[in-house]
């Protein structure tokens, strides 16, 4: 512990003495002023239009935020806005020295990001709290990611259209974007806060305009646009949808069952009450997934397996539900609502909107799923029971990145309850400190579990973070009695403590130019289990770097006490892994551990090794034609996986 504490108050020294230099880039950030478009410009990848040649321009330095902060972004950038009373209207100029070695490929959506990339971030409000995050790579394929506070969801998809095209001196991106699929105040005076950004694939850069101030997130970082008036569009929308489907089960090796067939009818409707306020009802809804889960390891799982939304009723709704100090990689629970748990919906209703300083997001359902028939010919005995969900969650803004809020969540069953209420704050103070936390407390009553149950948890953590170092500290408290029926979280009944420290270093280009820089952390967490009394312990330290070629990698050792069914056992891991783009059609990653590893049983639990190897590549010889290869190859005794990220970013848009 002496040798940690040496370790950290060295790295916190090393970090006050070789903070960034100031670089001497300035920019020349405004007030943005988008002209109207008298006639739609044609999304063509051109910027032939005349509402192009008249449109507010940026036109300046753009500052790189990744992998080094504060440098000037190699190759010039220049960006377009306009609007019409139904649209948004955005373009790119990206200028390129060597447009032969710009990365581009016809992918499906959010698949662009090992690409070459242009896009924003877009506060609609104007309110710090959240953005709507699109991103075009040079053939026009698209991605996007809704961002509440700093916490960004890919998952979440609007409709959107945008084109692009490599041209002799770079490329072109065109964007539209219809008002009636966003939230935004309409009126007079519109004011809304915007970010640019863009990456270089082959250079491993991205930068944007303004600056990414350390410390101060996306939504303290945006320039502001101002409209002189937007109307409210009419947003009004009918989804109707018919399942029908056949199986058959196979008897002996020539015979088959009959056919079991099943038809659904269902509609959802959506409505817009204002520009900022929309809601939709759903019956009888078509949820079955558009996209299959992503694949995932679940023999010997300490913990239940997380799957990610992927329905468009409830990803619409993203992340607007989640809690200060919860689901940033230090926290036991990850998401305080996760509707996966919503397993077989009769009937949804939402209700999401922002007014003033306040936001506000309401969704309540029917599960069919408790009194559905079980497999096996067992009879289920809440045959016909439903489980109805009732969500609420509130938001005042205070400022940037500073608020306080309010969430109830309930899960209701016949005489079966749970029910919890929520408060939590985000206060961001002195620009590189912030401070947030939460208090839940839940009440639930489950008679074939033995009664009622009451239990509370409360979260506290502390961020510093400035362009070379990130700091953070969590408390964690969860009583043995606290049940949440609404989220996905590992354990109760716990209390723990937990740091995590990086420090970004950068060498002397004129010394070592292929290296950009290196990042050394180290990761610590001490969990007391209140129901055993025994101590969780684990201590990770590890180095990743930067480096030409788009490289990056990085080693990394994780030593841990973990108790399990009585027992304490002691653990090392070692983790390395390789990531690098030598051509531009060519992108190669490896990842290699080895070391300890937990066979969960209740009764027999034993510790044994692991070792696992991961290679992959992508083949991309045009931008048409992609093929992906993967090896992956382990050796166990005993088989479990620890990882924690060191990449401490602007998510997808790092």
């Amino acid at each position: 512990m002496k040798k940690l504490l040496f370790l950290i108050v060295i790295m916190f020294m090393l970090a006050g003495m070789t903070e960034a230099a100031n670089n001497g880039i300035r920019q020349k950030i405004r007030t943005l002023e988008p002209v109207k478009a008298s006639t739609p410009p044609v999304l063509d990848g051109s910027l032939d239009d005349e509402v192009w040649k008249s449109a507010a321009i940026v036109d300046d330095v753009w500052v790189t935020y990744n992998p080094v902060n504060g440098n000037e972004l190699p190759q010039r950038t220049r960006a377009y806005l306009a609007y019409d009373n139904e649209n948004l209207y955005f373009a790119f100029y990206c200028l390129d020295s060597q447009p032969d070695q710009i990365k581009t490929s016809l992918t499906k959506r959010d698949g662009i990001f090992e690409d070459d990339w242009v896009g924003l971030s877009l506060d609609t409000v104007g309110g710090k709290k959240y953005g709507y995050e699109l991103f075009v790579n040079p053939s026009g394929a698209q991605g996007d990611i809704f961002r509440t506070g700093e916490r960004e969801d890919s998952s979440t998809d609007w409709v959107w259209y945008s084109a692009g095209k490599v041209v002799a001196d770079g490329y072109i991106v065109e964007i539209r974007q219809p008002l009636k699929n966003i939230r935004f105040a309409s009126g007079k005076d519109i004011r809304m806060g915007i970010v640019f950004w863009r990456r270089i694939s082959r250079l491993g850069m991205s930068g944007s305009w303004p600056e990414l101030v350390p410390g101060q997130g996306i939504a303290g970082s945006q320039a502001e646009v101002a409209i002189p008036e937007l109307s409210r569009p009419l947003v009004l929308e009918a989804l109707p949808s018919f399942t029908y489907s056949s199986g058959w089960n196979r008897m002996s090796p020539s015979s088959w069952s009959g056919a079991d067939q099943t038809r659904d009818l269902g509609i959802g409707i959506k409505y817009g009450i204002t520009s900022s306020i929309v809601a939709e009802a759903t019956l009888n809804p078509d949820f079955s997934q558009v996209e299959s889960d992503a694949l995932q390891v679940t023999v010997n799982q300490r913990y239940p397996v997380f799957y990610s939304e992927k329905r468009p009723f409830f990803m619409e709704a993203g992340n607007l539900f989640d809690l200060g100090g919860i689901g940033d990689g230090l926290s036991n629970m990850s998401v305080p609502v996760h509707t996966r748990l919503i397993v077989d919906p009769q009937w949804g209703l939402r209700l999401t909107g922002e007014q003033g300083k306040g936001s506000f997001a309401l969704l309540a359902s029917a599960d069919r799923s408790p009194g559905n028939p079980w497999d096996g010919g067992e009879e289920n005995p809440d045959l016909g029971r439903k489980a109805t969900f009732w969500i609420g969650r509130g938001k005042l803004g205070l400022g940037t990145n500073n608020y306080v809020g309010l969430l109830y969540s309930g899960r209701e069953s016949g005489e079966e309850f749970n029910r919890a209420l929520a408060a939590d704050f985000s206060f961001r103070f002195l620009k590189n400190h912030q401070f947030t936390g939460n208090f839940i407390q839940t009440q639930s009553k489950r008679p074939e579990a033995g009664g009622s149950f009451k239990g509370g948890a409360l979260t506290a953590e502390y961020t510093f973070s400035t362009d070379k170092t990130f700091f953070a500290v969590m408390a964690e408290n969860l009583d043995p009695g606290f049940q949440m029926d609404t989220a996905y979280y590992q354990r109760n009944g716990i209390s723990a403590l937990r740091f995590y420290l990086q420090r970004q270093f950068v060498p002397n280009p004129k010394k070592i130019s292929w290296l950009f820089s290196i990042f050394p952390s180290v990761f610590g967490a001490y969990t007391h289990d209140r129901v055993t009394g025994m101590d969780d312990k684990e201590l990770q330290m590890g180095v990743d770097a930067n480096f030409i070629l788009k490289g990056n990698g990085g080693a990394s050792i994780y030593l841990a006490q973990e108790c399990w069914a009585g027992q304490a056992f002691k653990r090392t891991l070692g983790q390395m892994y390789v990531n690098l783009q030598p051509f531009k059609w060519l992108n190669l990653h490896s990842c290699f551990s080895f070391g300890d590893a937990i066979y969960y049983d209740p009764v027999d639990p034993f510790l044994g090794n692991r070792t696992q190897l991961h290679l992959n590549f992508t083949l991309q010889p045009s931008k048409n034609v992609n093929f992906f290869a993967s090896i992956p190859s382990a050796a166990s005794s005993a088989s479990t996986a620890v990882s924690w990220s060191t990449a401490r970013g602007s998510g997808a848009a790092a």
